[in-house]
């Protein structure tokens, strides 16, 4: 029985967030970020490529219909209930919502950057993007939290550059360039391996 494996840019996906979660543990402590802040951005990049790996094994979903709104029915008004008074709530600990608030509050997370960023342009991670806007819209925190910017629609991957083989001479009038028309290097040329 073989077992079948997740696409090549999938596994580079879930290696970095394996990388950039083990950065977040370990050098959290040493940055001086409360343990409690280091245990919530991890369990969040945890819990955001679980959403994204399983969004992904799921394939495209199609929106739902909206459910019709149904107004709650009004009751009477009752004398209020006296009730003894609560203790304060604590306050709850969130993550901060800036632009690229991970990056600059642990500059180690660099290679994720450059490597989450370098992922965007590769067409398989973007047609799978393009495919599928949920897992767009998933990445948005983790795009957001490393500032790089997501782009709102497809394609994700930059311009190709022309094609070798151009039409500049139907333009210009010019011959069809050859291969044959390329300089010969002379003969005492010596080329070293790089």
């Amino acid at each position: 029985m073989s077992e079948t494996r997740a696409p090549f840019t999938i596994e580079c996906f879930a290696v970095i967030m394996d990388a950039l979660c083990t950065v977040v543990a370990e050098k959290g402590r040493a940055a001086y970020i409360p343990a409690p802040m280091v245990h919530l951005i991890w369990t969040r990049l945890r819990n955001l490529t679980a959403r994204f790996l399983a969004a992904l094994a799921r394939g495209h979903v199609p929106p739902r219909k909206p459910r019709p709104i149904t107004k709650p029915a009004v009751t009477p008004e009752t004398a209020p209930e006296t009730e003894p008074p609560s203790k304060p709530r604590r306050k709850r600990l969130t993550l901060p919502c800036r632009e690229s608030w991970l990056y600059r509050l642990l500059p180690e997370t660099g290679f994720a950057r450059f490597s989450l960023q370098h992922l965007l342009s590769d067409p398989e991670f973007a047609g799978f993007l393009a495919a599928n806007p949920r897992l767009v819209r998933i990445l948005t925190p983790l795009y957001n939290a490393m500032g790089i910017e997501l782009p709102p629609e497809p394609p994700f991957a930059p311009n190709l550059p022309p094609i070798a083989d151009s039409r500049r001479h139907i333009i210009f009038g010019a011959p069809e360039p050859s291969h044959d028309d390329a300089p010969i290097p002379p003969h005492e040329c010596k080329f070293r391996p790089a």
